[in-house]
């Protein structure tokens, strides 16, 4: 007969030995299982466009917000730690934008994309850093996702470094890549967006009116939008409310596989609405690009396969 004291040892044994595989199945599913490289090829590409445009947008006014003689002047600038960092001269704003310009078409086209999104994230902290009263949100976000994707190998497809490793052809294919630095990413997409439902506690939000009063701010609207949208009781709670539901539920769910195309599908809608009526800067494009994050790379690889079918004699 079994002893029942070690039978019972042996039990607590076996449970913590399941219990550990299964953990070690988990975290290899998450952090390294293998998964084509399309999602970040194309994060990689909406990313470079996005910092072309908030750089060619930032050079147009750069005598009045950014240069030697700024509406701030640059001893009102942000001091401390990063002081290596100031750009105290119209001619040195001048070289950083220009530094980004070439960033942002090397990280398009993927060339040593790596070491151009660590180069964007210093050069990005150096303007910003000039006039940090002008920063918005989404100025911080495209700094944030300059590190993040700087952890992932998104130049593994879609690139010029691949063309040139393997040749045109391998431009059809893309090859399998370990996700841990896109769970990164992923993670602070759901941090951003708990915060902005967390945020939204004021009484405006909690009875439904908060859309309109953000349609009526003349600094913010993109046009003004008509009375009967702003003035209607249920539209505009909808609004309100769902604007907060999507927000929570992006924050909590987007782990959960079969909510997924769901989710990204409101997310964008819910950026797109917010384009359309309110300028908020770069951040519905920087939010949509992140949401790209949690698109399946097995769904995208067998559609292109399906579409261009991979010649042979590619490289993996």
């Amino acid at each position: 007969m079994a002893d029942p004291d070690t039978g019972g040892a042996d039990t607590a044994r076996d449970v913590l030995h399941r219990t550990s595989a299964a953990l070690e199945r988990g975290i290899d599913v998450l952090l390294q299982r293998r998964r084509p490289a399309w999602p970040l090829a194309i994060m990689r590409i909406i990313y470079g466009f996005v910092l072309l445009g908030w750089t060619l947008t930032m050079a147009m006014d750069v005598d009045d917000l950014l240069g030697s003689d700024a509406l701030v002047p640059s001893e009102f600038a942000t001091q401390g730690r990063w002081r290596y960092f100031d750009l105290d001269t119209t001619n040195a704003i001048w070289i950083a934008l220009i530094v980004l310009v070439v960033a942002a078409i090397a990280i398009v086209v993927g060339w040593r994309p790596t070491e151009w999104f660590i180069l964007t994230f210093l050069v990005l902290v150096a303007v910003q850093r000039r006039n940090p009263v002008i920063l918005n949100s989404g100025d911080l976000v495209l700094r944030n996702f300059a590190v993040l994707l700087a952890l992932s190998p998104t130049g593994a497809a879609l690139s010029v470094d691949r063309w040139r490793r393997y040749g045109r052809d391998a431009l059809r294919t893309a090859p399998l890549v370990a996700p841990w630095g896109l769970r990164l990413l992923q993670l602070q997409m759901m941090v951003i967006y708990f915060i902005a439902f967390w945020s939204k506690s004021g009484n405006l939000w909690r009875d439904g009116t908060a859309v309109s009063t953000v349609l009526r701010i003349g600094d913010l609207a993109r046009f003004d939008s008509p009375e009967w949208l702003v003035s209607n009781v249920v539209i505009i709670a909808v609004f309100t409310w769902g604007a907060l539901g999507i927000e929570l539920a992006l924050a909590m769910l987007l782990w959960v596989k079969r909510l997924r195309p769901l989710l990204i599908v409101l997310g964008i809608a819910l950026h797109a609405f917010i384009e359309v009526f309110v300028i908020v800067g770069f951040f519905g494009p920087l939010m949509v690009t992140g949401l790209l994050s949690f698109t399946d790379a097995e769904r995208i690889d067998r559609a292109v396969k399906r579409r261009w079918p991979p010649p042979s004699t590619v490289s993996p």
